[in-house]
């Protein structure tokens, strides 16, 4: 057998790049770093935009300046623009590659991120995740409360001294309902039981215990042949299962609220279709195929003159939600208008309604709406009997559940 000696190994292991070559590659990889900041230049000079890299020399250099320089020049680089798209949409068609926001399902499915980090991740009433999450929103200087139930209790309790009732409305996350779509195993043999944050049940019954009415859409398992409770693209519910949670609504609210007369209702067919708010978020090329847009029907909700449907501030219930309100009602979201939660339930329960809803943050921007109105002296609870208080689940582990001073809010109205 013959013996290779450390000559020899030293010889093979041995790499050698000539002067000449090694001063190309140099040379090409300094021009192609240089030429992304210098086209930028350029581009923007020819469009007439104001370049990030002035603010880098016209403000001091603290923490939130340079962390707002970075965001600022990841959000104007041409460069960016073009190739990320476009690798994205490869990444997504050959490799089943989603983004930090947009997960891929199976057959074309796709999920939010945060919707999933809520359903795999420890209870959020742990006392270490919530202060594990408290410490990280104070380093980043946007401190939060992570912890729901005090912000709950003090809205329940200042509605209550008003003799309302809060009808509590965690909206299940796509994640709970589409197993079978999100990683194709669960539900083979049959239905499954429904996956919950570990902390939502222990949250249910706190809130009960304190007189505060919880309606849990989730039903108890989802069988994978059955009707699908989302859409396919986007992160919200079909119209046909809105409707039906509308139905469910309000019969629980028609517990606390007594019999009333909005007017006459009705409700027109209407045909609507578009990728779903997903695709936008994987940020593909505008002019990609490889989504196409889905098409539902949705029912707008009518007065008797044919007008669409409106919120009524005279009304004796009170909806407060977020992107779960607006979808099927707010038109810029492409998905119909005056068709939404808000006027399935107005129509259910044959009266009118009154709205504040949020499309984001529905943990805390909708109360904050409420209480600003209310410090303002705009009561927008004057004769309410009911407020119902809708936001998606996964608030309960990644939303802002700073409570409100009811106490300061209230006394706009004196």
């Amino acid at each position: 057998m013959p013996v290779t000696t450390n000559a020899e190994v030293e010889t093979t292991l041995s790499t050698r790049v000539a002067r000449p070559v090694a001063a190309l590659v140099t040379a090409s990889f300094l021009l192609f770093v240089v030429s992304v900041p210098v086209g930028q230049a350029i581009a923007e000079k020819q469009k007439g935009d104001d370049s990030p890299l002035t603010s880098l020399f016209s403000r001091a250099p603290t923490k939130e300046n340079l962390r707002q320089f970075e965001k600022d020049l990841e959000s104007t680089s041409y460069a960016k623009d073009y190739v990320q798209p476009r690798i994205q949409l490869l990444l997504t068609r050959y490799g089943r590659v989603g983004n930090k926001l947009a997960v891929v399902g199976q057959g074309g499915w796709l999920f939010y991120t945060p919707g999933l980090t809520y359903l795999s991740g420890p209870s959020f009433l742990e006392p270490d995740v919530i202060r594990s999450r408290e410490k990280e929103s104070r380093d980043a200087e946007l401190p939060i409360a992570a912890d729901p139930r005090p912000a709950i209790f003090a809205f329940g309790e200042m509605l209550a001294a008003r003799h309302i009732k809060l009808v509590l409305f965690p909206m299940p996350d796509k994640t709970m309902l589409q197993p079978m779509q999100l990683h194709g195993r669960a539900g083979q043999s049959g239905p499954v039981p429904v996956a919950r944050n570990p902390g939502l049940s222990r949250l249910i019954e706190e809130v009960r215990a304190r007189g505060i009415e919880v309606f849990d859409a989730a039903p108890e398992q989802v069988s994978p042949s059955g009707e699908p409770h989302f859409l396919v693209q986007d992160t919200h519910y079909t119209p046909q299962w809105m409707e039906k949670l509308a139905q469910d609504l309000s019969r629980v609210v028609e517990h606390d609220a007594p019999a009333a007369h909005g007017g006459a209702l009705h409700a027109v067919t209407e045909n609507v279709e578009r990728v779903g708010d997903l695709v936008d978020m994987l940020k593909l090329p505008d002019d990609q195929s490889y989504f196409v847009p889905q098409k539902v029907t949705v029912h707008q909700v009518q007065d008797a003159s044919g007008a669409a449907w409106e919120p009524d501030p005279a009304g004796d219930v009170l909806l407060l939600g977020d992107s779960f309100t607006n979808v099927f009602s707010m038109d810029t979201m492409g998905w119909g208008e005056a068709a939404g939660l808000a006027p399935q339930l107005s129509f259910a329960l044959g009266r009118s309604i009154d709205v504040i809803a949020q499309n984001d943050s529905g943990a805390f921007a909708t109360r904050l709406a409420l209480s600003r109105a209310l410090e303002g002296g705009d009561d927008r609870l004057e004769g309410k009997h009911v407020v119902v208080w809708e936001f998606a689940s996964r608030e309960l582990a990644v939303g802002d559940w700073r409570p409100i001073d009811w106490a300061r809010a209230l006394k706009g109205l004196h």
